[in-house]
């Protein structure tokens, strides 16, 4: 998985505001099938944790292929957001 630099400068005082260490990449059941999901949650105990631009990142032991996935800002009406991109 990469972070941006868009992405880090943009979680990094959110985290620190908050006073989280890191996020977690799960998998949830949706409407249309498994669907990637970014929350702020503790590392659960077989998930695999990296350090990625100084960003602890949990990732569910359930996901696999997560090189390619892009933590990446989008523009949006509604103002600056994060976005993974495959």
């Amino acid at each position: 998985m990469l972070i941006t630099e868009e992405a880090k400068e943009l979680l990094q005082p959110f985290l620190e505001a908050r006073g989280l260490e890191g996020l977690r990449l799960t998998v949830e059941t949706g409407e249309f099938g498994p669907q990637f999901a970014i929350t702020f949650d503790e590392p659960q105990e077989f998930d695999v944790v990296q350090e990625i631009k100084g960003i602890r990142v949990a990732i569910d032991a359930q996901l696999s292929d997560t090189d390619l996935l892009t933590l990446d800002v989008e523009e949006t009406p509604e103002g600056r957001g994060i976005v993974l991109r495959n």
